[in-house]
């Protein structure tokens, strides 16, 4: 249509030329579509898109981002569990949320005006953690900056929450861990219902490879009961703790658990550093 708008003005054919500009003037917005479609390559960018064009979401509307990891421990055909530390009494794997460091935060603000989460309560344990909130026209570049340039915990070194929740709580005694990257879990961005936000959740999933001796304590563990842990297999993490065979009706196990099962291993998106091993001290 570019072409014949130029030929019909070189040949002064104002007609063909008028013709060409009207569907030149349709056509235009669908090929922009086209691209943005070609473009949006990862399923939150789809769904952003979309909301965007059916005007549920808009450039300043607000969104929620949690930043996690979570860590694999299996023994067996069993996976290890911990409290939730928020007091929502279901069992979760060990992990938590990213930590910035330095003058992240800051430059968070400046660049892109990042508020902190109103939907959890702010304390020690949780203060300068990748739980926050900004406005969507930010949210891609926001991505981009966590990947590529922030000033927070990366993936080589996640022993401060192994830390905090296997060693201080005196489960384990070790001086230092290996584990293997299996990759990240990221949703589509999506209204959550439990904080009536729109929200973008990412959780990179590491693997704990066991010593010999590692794997003794683990079965120890194993051996007792205890508040302090569970192992449960992949269909008690799928069903939520639910078990109808006994009457067991409620949840005891966060659904967000599924994620470090090997089953749910293929779905995950493969990052710079995914098969890669880590050894950490503690």
């Amino acid at each position: 249509m570019i072409v014949m708008l130029i030929l019909f003005e070189v040949n002064e054919w104002p007609v063909g030329s008028s013709i060409a500009g009207i569907v030149l003037g349709f056509s235009l917005p669908a090929l922009i579509a086209s691209i943005q479609d070609i473009l949006d390559t990862t399923g939150w960018k789809v769904s952003q898109r979309k909301l965007m064009r059916g005007g549920l979401l808009k450039k300043d509307s607000l969104v929620r981002i949690s930043f996690a990891y979570l860590y694999r421990i299996k023994i067996g055909n069993k996976y290890l569990l911990v409290p939730n530390a928020r007091g929502t009494e279901k069992y979760q794997p060990v992990g938590g949320v990213y930590k910035l460091r330095g003058n992240e935060k800051n430059d968070l603000k400046n660049l892109y005006h990042v508020m902190d989460d109103d939907k959890i309560l702010i304390d020690e344990s949780s203060r300068n953690e990748y739980r926050l909130r900004l406005e969507n026209q930010y949210l891609r570049k926001f991505v981009k900056r966590f990947d590529e340039g922030a000033s927070r915990e990366q993936i080589d070194d996640l022993s401060r929450e192994f830390r905090e929740e296997m060693i201080e709580k005196g489960l384990v005694n070790w001086n230092q861990i290996t584990y293997r990257v299996c990759g990240r879990h990221i949703t589509e961005l999506e209204y959550g219902k439990h904080f009536q936000i729109y929200e973008l959740l990412l959780a990179d999933v590491v693997e704990l490879i066991l010593t010999p001796d590692q794997e003794k304590d683990l079965k120890l563990l194993m051996q007792n009961q205890s508040d302090k842990y569970i192992f449960a297999t992949s269909e008690e993490i799928k069903a939520l703790g639910i078990n109808t065979n006994v009457g067991k009706l409620s949840e005891t196990i966060a659904d967000h658990s599924i994620k470090i099962i090997e089953e749910s291993e293929g779905s995950l998106i493969h990052i710079p550093e995914y098969g890669k091993t880590f050894t950490v001290t503690l």
